[in-house]
């Protein structure tokens, strides 16, 4: 007899692959109809992106990126929920001149967009247990938050129902849309196909920055309530600062570590660093060992010069800050460090923050262990379209 997790990925394979071709039957009806803006041609491709989205989620099921569990589950039919896993899966799999464009520009932009990550924190939201901490601050994306609250699915409805009012009296009926909305439906349609047509045979087409929207997705399923959890909010250039020894600085650097969780992190302790290119700029600041009580903060200010200010202002130049920080909570036999790494973009004029939590078991009789590593990025404060 198989194990019953392979008997039920297999379910999931053959969902999969009845959600790919289901999708495709769904946009076939909708190019036939396209040609005059009819409203069903719209609907048609909304509801196939539905279908592509959900085959995308039941991937992620199948290779335990998402938990199984009874509030996945339900979101496997809910259209809101598919149709934010529609606008990721848009970003991942981009149009010819987006997907030139997102290249041309490197590694200057390591992580995904505002509206990617909000809707990847609303949906954690909705499918994860009550209370779960996803990541500070609440999704405010108007685009997304616009999905979630139902816009995009009112337009799916208005394009086939007649809509009333409590009164019984006409408020909508359906109308021929704009060549230009039914195209950009058809072409989002299309794409999303293109990303999951290969499910079926059991792999994912080819998609861009798709590792980041891994780390992403996992960051923010991470379960953070039973344990204290560590992160750097966004870092900023300050005015003067006076040293210990007395002398004035024309200019600092302000860190806030902010504790996301329930529990306190006790005998935090650390060393940060500054860059300038490949060069240290001064001698690391040791962090004393101190405690950060639930949902608070703990802020430091580190003191530049004129010159290396001034070179962090300017493109050709490069200043990073490195914090390592070590801490536990409750549990004596775990120990968590914060790895953190934040670059200053000159041109947008922010910090770019990158996380990375490892979870370590200490056992007296055997070495430290390592259970678990996970990848945080900022978002960047712009959409990419």
């Amino acid at each position: 007899m198989k194990p019953k997790n392979d008997i039920h990925k297999k379910h999931l394979k053959k969902a999969m692959q009845a959600c790919v071709e289901n999708g495709e039957r769904l946009l076939h009806d909708a190019e036939w109809l396209s040609d005059d803006g009819s409203t069903t041609a719209v609907a048609l491709c909304i509801l196939a992106q539905e279908e592509f989205a959900k085959s995308f989620l039941l991937y992620l099921i199948h290779e335990g990126i998402i938990p199984w569990t009874s509030k996945v589950c339900v979101s496997l039919h809910n259209h809101r929920y598919k149709q934010l896993f529609g606008l990721i899966m848009e970003w991942l799999s981009p149009s010819d001149d987006e997907f030139i464009s997102r290249i041309e520009k490197g590694p200057i932009d390591p992580s995904l967009p505002q509206n990617i990550v909000d809707a990847i924190k609303l949906y954690v939201e909705k499918v994860q247990p009550q209370g779960h901490i996803a990541c500070p601050p609440t999704a405010s994306d108007p685009e997304a938050r616009d999905i979630a609250y139902g816009n995009r699915d009112n337009m799916k409805q208005d394009a086939l129902y007649v809509r009333l009012s409590k009164d019984g009296e006409v408020i909508s009926v359906p109308t021929k849309f704009p060549p230009k909305i039914v195209k950009a439906e058809l072409d989002k349609a299309q794409r999303l196909n293109k990303l999951v047509s290969p499910l079926r045979e059991g792999e994912l087409g080819t998609s861009l920055d798709y590792q980041l929207f891994l780390e992403t997705i996992k960051f923010l399923l991470l379960e953070k309530r039973e344990r204290p959890f560590l992160i750097l909010k966004e870092s900023k250039f300050r005015g003067s600062v006076t040293a210990p020894n007395g002398v004035l600085w024309p200019h600092s650097i302000e860190l806030l570590i902010e504790n996301i969780s329930y529990e306190q992190a006790t005998c935090v302790s650390g060393k940060t660093y500054i860059f300038l290119d490949s060069a240290i700029v001064h001698p690391s600041f040791l962090l004393g060992q101190f405690v950060i009580e639930p949902y608070s903060t703990r802020l430091y200010r580190f003191f530049l010069s004129e010159e290396t200010y001034s070179n962090a202002l300017s493109p050709s130049h490069e200043l990073t800050l490195y914090a390592d920080l070590e801490y536990h909570g409750k549990k004596s036999s775990l120990k968590y460090h914060a790895s953190i790494r934040s670059k200053y973009d000159p041109i947008i004029g922010i910090f770019r923050e990158e996380l990375t939590d490892t979870i370590d078991s200490i056992n007296k009789k055997s070495p430290k262990k390592r259970k678990l590593e996970t990848k945080w990025m900022w978002p960047t404060k712009t959409k990419i379209h």
